[in-house]
């Protein structure tokens, strides 16, 4: 079974780590193909430069995701591009716009519905989380073993016709300093928001994918592409949807969405 084109008003993601082993590309290529929409916002971390910095890895799935960004861009697609900490050097751009796509430190996106909403990655709120340098590189390191875990095991589950499950968004959920951390970025994220006077706030960054009201301000987090694969849309008649790609889902054509109402 072939699924249909779907056609939306906005659509944003983060995290794509592109240049990283575990960017999961070729759902990510299907997402794209699949979804059109009159504005695309790439909410940071897209390129991760620092990984290929480390190691240069750039497989054939990830030069189509790349060109077919840009060739969104061309096409008439409003891209908007806000780099994270791991393209940082793009935000020497800021302001500009390379092969059509429009290179923003931070936006306001004003959507029909839901108002104006600020766009940011996120890092920025790194320095109040009370993290050390230390424990973001042990962080680091932790992560990406959990990262190749996620892989073997889901290389299993897909042996024995099982559907994608994030290992890490697991580990996650059931470690309470985690959990603090994420409502700690939520709280940070709200109150620039309503610093800044606006109706909402989308970013990225930590992995969490979110969509709802936090003291009635509108918090979006896209999630990412290396544990979650997920998107955030905005529907023609102003409906949002957290959308979550699941392999049983593509392995039939088709993505499995996630309903959140706002």
């Amino acid at each position: 079974m072939t699924s249909s084109k779907r056609h939306c008003h906005a659509i944003w993601l983060s995290d794509l780590h592109l240049g990283e082993k575990h960017c999961r590309a070729e759902y990510l290529l299907k997402f794209l193909q699949n979804h059109e929409s009159q504005y695309l916002f790439l909410v940071g971390d897209i390129v991760d430069m620092q990984a290929l910095r480390r190691r240069w890895h750039w497989p054939k799935a990830h030069q189509k995701v790349y060109e077919l960004l840009l060739n969104k861009a061309k096409q008439g697609t409003k891209v908007v591009y806000i780099p994270g900490n791991h393209d940082i050097p793009m935000r020497r751009y800021d302001g500009e716009s390379l092969q059509d796509i429009e290179i923003h430190k931070e936006y306001i996106y004003h959507s029909p519905v839901h108002g104006r909403l600020l766009l940011l990655h996120g890092d920025i709120f790194d320095r109040d989380m009370c993290a050390s340098r230390f424990d973001e590189v042990l962080g680091d390191y932790a992560y990406d073993v959990v990262l190749g875990l996620n892989s073997l095991w889901n290389y299993g589950r897909r042996l024995c016709g099982r559907p994608y499950q994030s290992v890490a968004r697991t580990l996650k959920q059931c470690s309470k300093k985690a959990e603090t951390a994420m409502e700690r970025f939520r709280q940070l994220a709200v109150q620039r928001a309503q610093q800044a006077q606006v109706d909402g706030i989308v970013c990225g960054h930590i992995h969490n994918p979110e969509l709802g009201y936090i003291d009635n301000t509108l918090y979006m987090n896209t999630g990412d592409w290396v544990e979650n694969c997920t998107a955030i849309l905005e529907h023609k008649d102003g409906r949002l949807e957290l959308c979550h790609f699941s392999e049983q889902a593509q392995a039939i054509g088709d993505l499995v969405p996630h309903f959140e109402s706002a």
